[in-house]
């Protein structure tokens, strides 16, 4: 299962849908990075 962008995740568990998309350690959710 993914999570699509700014849903709220764990860092280094949950696996956001793209790759450029992360768990951010900050804000707790997928955000795009470049």
């Amino acid at each position: 299962d993914c999570l699509g962008f700014m849903r709220k995740c764990i860092p280094d568990n949950d696996k956001c849908c793209r790759p450029n998309l992360v768990c951010s350690r900050t804000h707790k959710w997928c955000k795009y990075v470049f």
